[in-house]
């Protein structure tokens, strides 16, 4: 029972997780604020997680704002381009709604261009946060990592949007949402894709020119 709130114990080390996921998901959300800069506060995001699973976070905000700093200029241009991806899905969505015959046809293509998104999303940011890419380059391992891990892929879309929509859908849960709708259900993704990240820094793949993220540079 003593070892159950010891400093080793599991309940300490729950508590001292979650307080570090409530400071994530609140930064995260500071760092978000002017939208354009959304991508480099994900990207920190993970950067972050992937330390905590690794027991190597040391100080949170200050790893996380020297990541941010780095990732201004490498994640703003894939964050740009996913928003404006995502932005001419909706506005086809909007468009073409209601309508029968090729209506119906394009928005086939809109649910399965959201859908395509949504699986690149969950590995373009982590990747962008632990390994230094091109843009060109961080998007087709993405989309290899996507393809070739696919039940990994399913079940970090499926975690990033079931958790988020159950903290969003009650207000009561508002709070929650607040604290941990973010860094939660990214925590969880950290979970299932750090074994694919751990195999390519041990085997040295990090296709594109890649390099593994040192934690004492500034990208």
């Amino acid at each position: 029972m003593g070892n159950l709130f010891s400093t080793d114990g599991f309940l300490w080390r729950a508590m001292r997780d979650l307080t570090s996921l409530v400071v994530i998901n609140l930064i995260t959300i500071v760092c978000s604020l002017p939208i354009v800069t959304a991508g480099a506060a994900v990207a920190s995001m993970h950067y972050v997680l992937y330390q905590m699973i690794e027991d190597q976070e040391g100080h949170i905000v200050p790893s996380y704002l020297k990541q941010f700093r780095g990732n201004l200029r490498s994640a703003t241009p894939l964050w740009l381009i996913m928003l404006v991806s995502g932005g001419l899905l909706l506005f086809e969505y909007n468009v073409f709604k209601g309508q029968g015959g090729a209506g119906r046809i394009v928005i086939i293509f809109v649910y399965a261009g959201a859908l395509f998104l949504s699986m690149l999303g969950v590995w373009l940011f982590p990747l962008t946060a632990k390994f230094v890419y091109t843009t060109v380059g961080c998007f087709r391992n993405a989309c290899i990592l996507c393809i070739s891990k696919l039940l990994r892929t399913a079940a970090m879309v499926l975690i990033m949007s079931v958790i988020p929509f159950i903290l969003t859908h009650d207000l009561r849960l508002a709070p929650l949402a607040l604290l941990i709708g973010i860094s939660l259900p990214s925590y969880f993704c950290a979970l299932i894709y750090h074994p694919v990240f751990d195999e390519m820094i041990k085997k040295g793949q990090k296709k594109e020119g890649g390099e593994e993220r040192d934690s004492e540079k500034e990208e």
